[in-house]
């Protein structure tokens, strides 16, 4: 396995050796459809990163992270069972482990924003109906009283008796949550008074309530069909393990070099037909509101 890992490294050295060198001088050496690939991924690895509220998390360390687990479930895969050919889908399940826990982690501070949002707009209403005698001030006293996570965001609005626009708008840019944005363009298209805003935060409240409930029950049934999809297709990768570790005479031929071909054919098969699957139970979610003159 060393030999062979040795090799692989080498020939990719001088495969980028003789491309560095062969390469003409005006032309990058890296194609341009692979770069724009490549930024794609890197981005949704930042933004992924950013949106766990975890302060020790970024970017690289989140590759880091999930490079360590693929590397180490390559090699205990390998280890138990002599098939070099396992240690492939063994890193993308150790890289998606790490990647599956970081992304419900985004999931929980989505909902957790999401609830705050609707409180907010119910406490906002409220207010209006007690008495406030203005948004300004209502917004105020979310600062004070809100939710605790868009306690910060509601005092940096109500700070700002200049440029509250801006404030929203930056607001709007940091919580990225498409709910926020219905209450911002709520707040802002209306004048500050606060009977007349009384019907419209009442209807805004059930429509993020409604749209909420739409919401999580989408993702729900998702869910479920994502976790059938995966169980599908680790089934057959995990009685592979099972017979490798037993060391079962039914897989002398996957031993071979002509079987090893064969069994990272299939494993390429199986892992474009769980890409499908995945993409087409991908869902857009809501779309956030577009406000250009916030």
């Amino acid at each position: 396995m060393i030999e062979t890992a040795a090799a692989l490294s080498a020939g990719l050295g001088v495969l980028a050796a003789i491309l560095a060198v062969g390469a003409p001088a005006d032309q990058p050496i890296v194609p341009a459809w692979l770069s724009r690939a490549i930024a794609a991924w890197w981005s949704r690895e930042l933004n992924l990163s950013a949106g766990t509220g975890w302060r020790w998390l970024d970017g690289p360390t989140l590759v880091a992270c999930e490079c360590c687990a693929a590397l180490a479930a390559a090699l205990t895969a390998t280890a138990m069972t002599g098939l070099v050919v396992l240690a492939v889908p063994a890193a993308a399940g150790g890289g998606s482990a790490v990647r599956a826990v970081v992304t419900a982690r985004l999931r929980a501070q989505q909902v957790m924003r999401q609830d705050a949002v609707l409180d907010a707009t119910r406490m906002l209403r409220q207010l209006l109906e007690t008495g406030a005698p203005s948004v300004s001030q209502a917004i105020a006293v979310l600062g004070e009283r809100g939710p605790v996570p868009l306690r910060a965001e509601f005092r940096l609005i109500a700070a700002r008796s200049i440029g509250r626009r801006q404030a929203w708008k930056d607001a709007r840019e940091r919580i990225a949550e498409p709910l926020f944005d219905m209450l911002a363009a709520a707040v802002l298209i209306q004048r500050p008074g606060g009977g007349e805003l009384v019907p419209l935060f009442a209807d805004l409240e059930s429509s993020v309530t409604s749209a909420q409930e739409v919401e999580r029950e989408a993702r729900a049934l998702q869910a479920q069909a994502r976790s059938a999809s995966t169980i599908i297709v680790a089934l057959p990768i995990a009685f592979l393990l099972i017979l490798s570790t037993l060391r079962s005479p039914y897989l002398d031929a996957f031993h071979q070099p002509a079987g090893e071909a064969f069994l990272l054919a299939m494993l390429g098969v199986m892992a474009a037909g769980y890409m499908w699957m995945r993409r087409l139970l991908d869902l857009p979610g809501l779309q956030r509101v577009r406000l250009t003159d916030a």
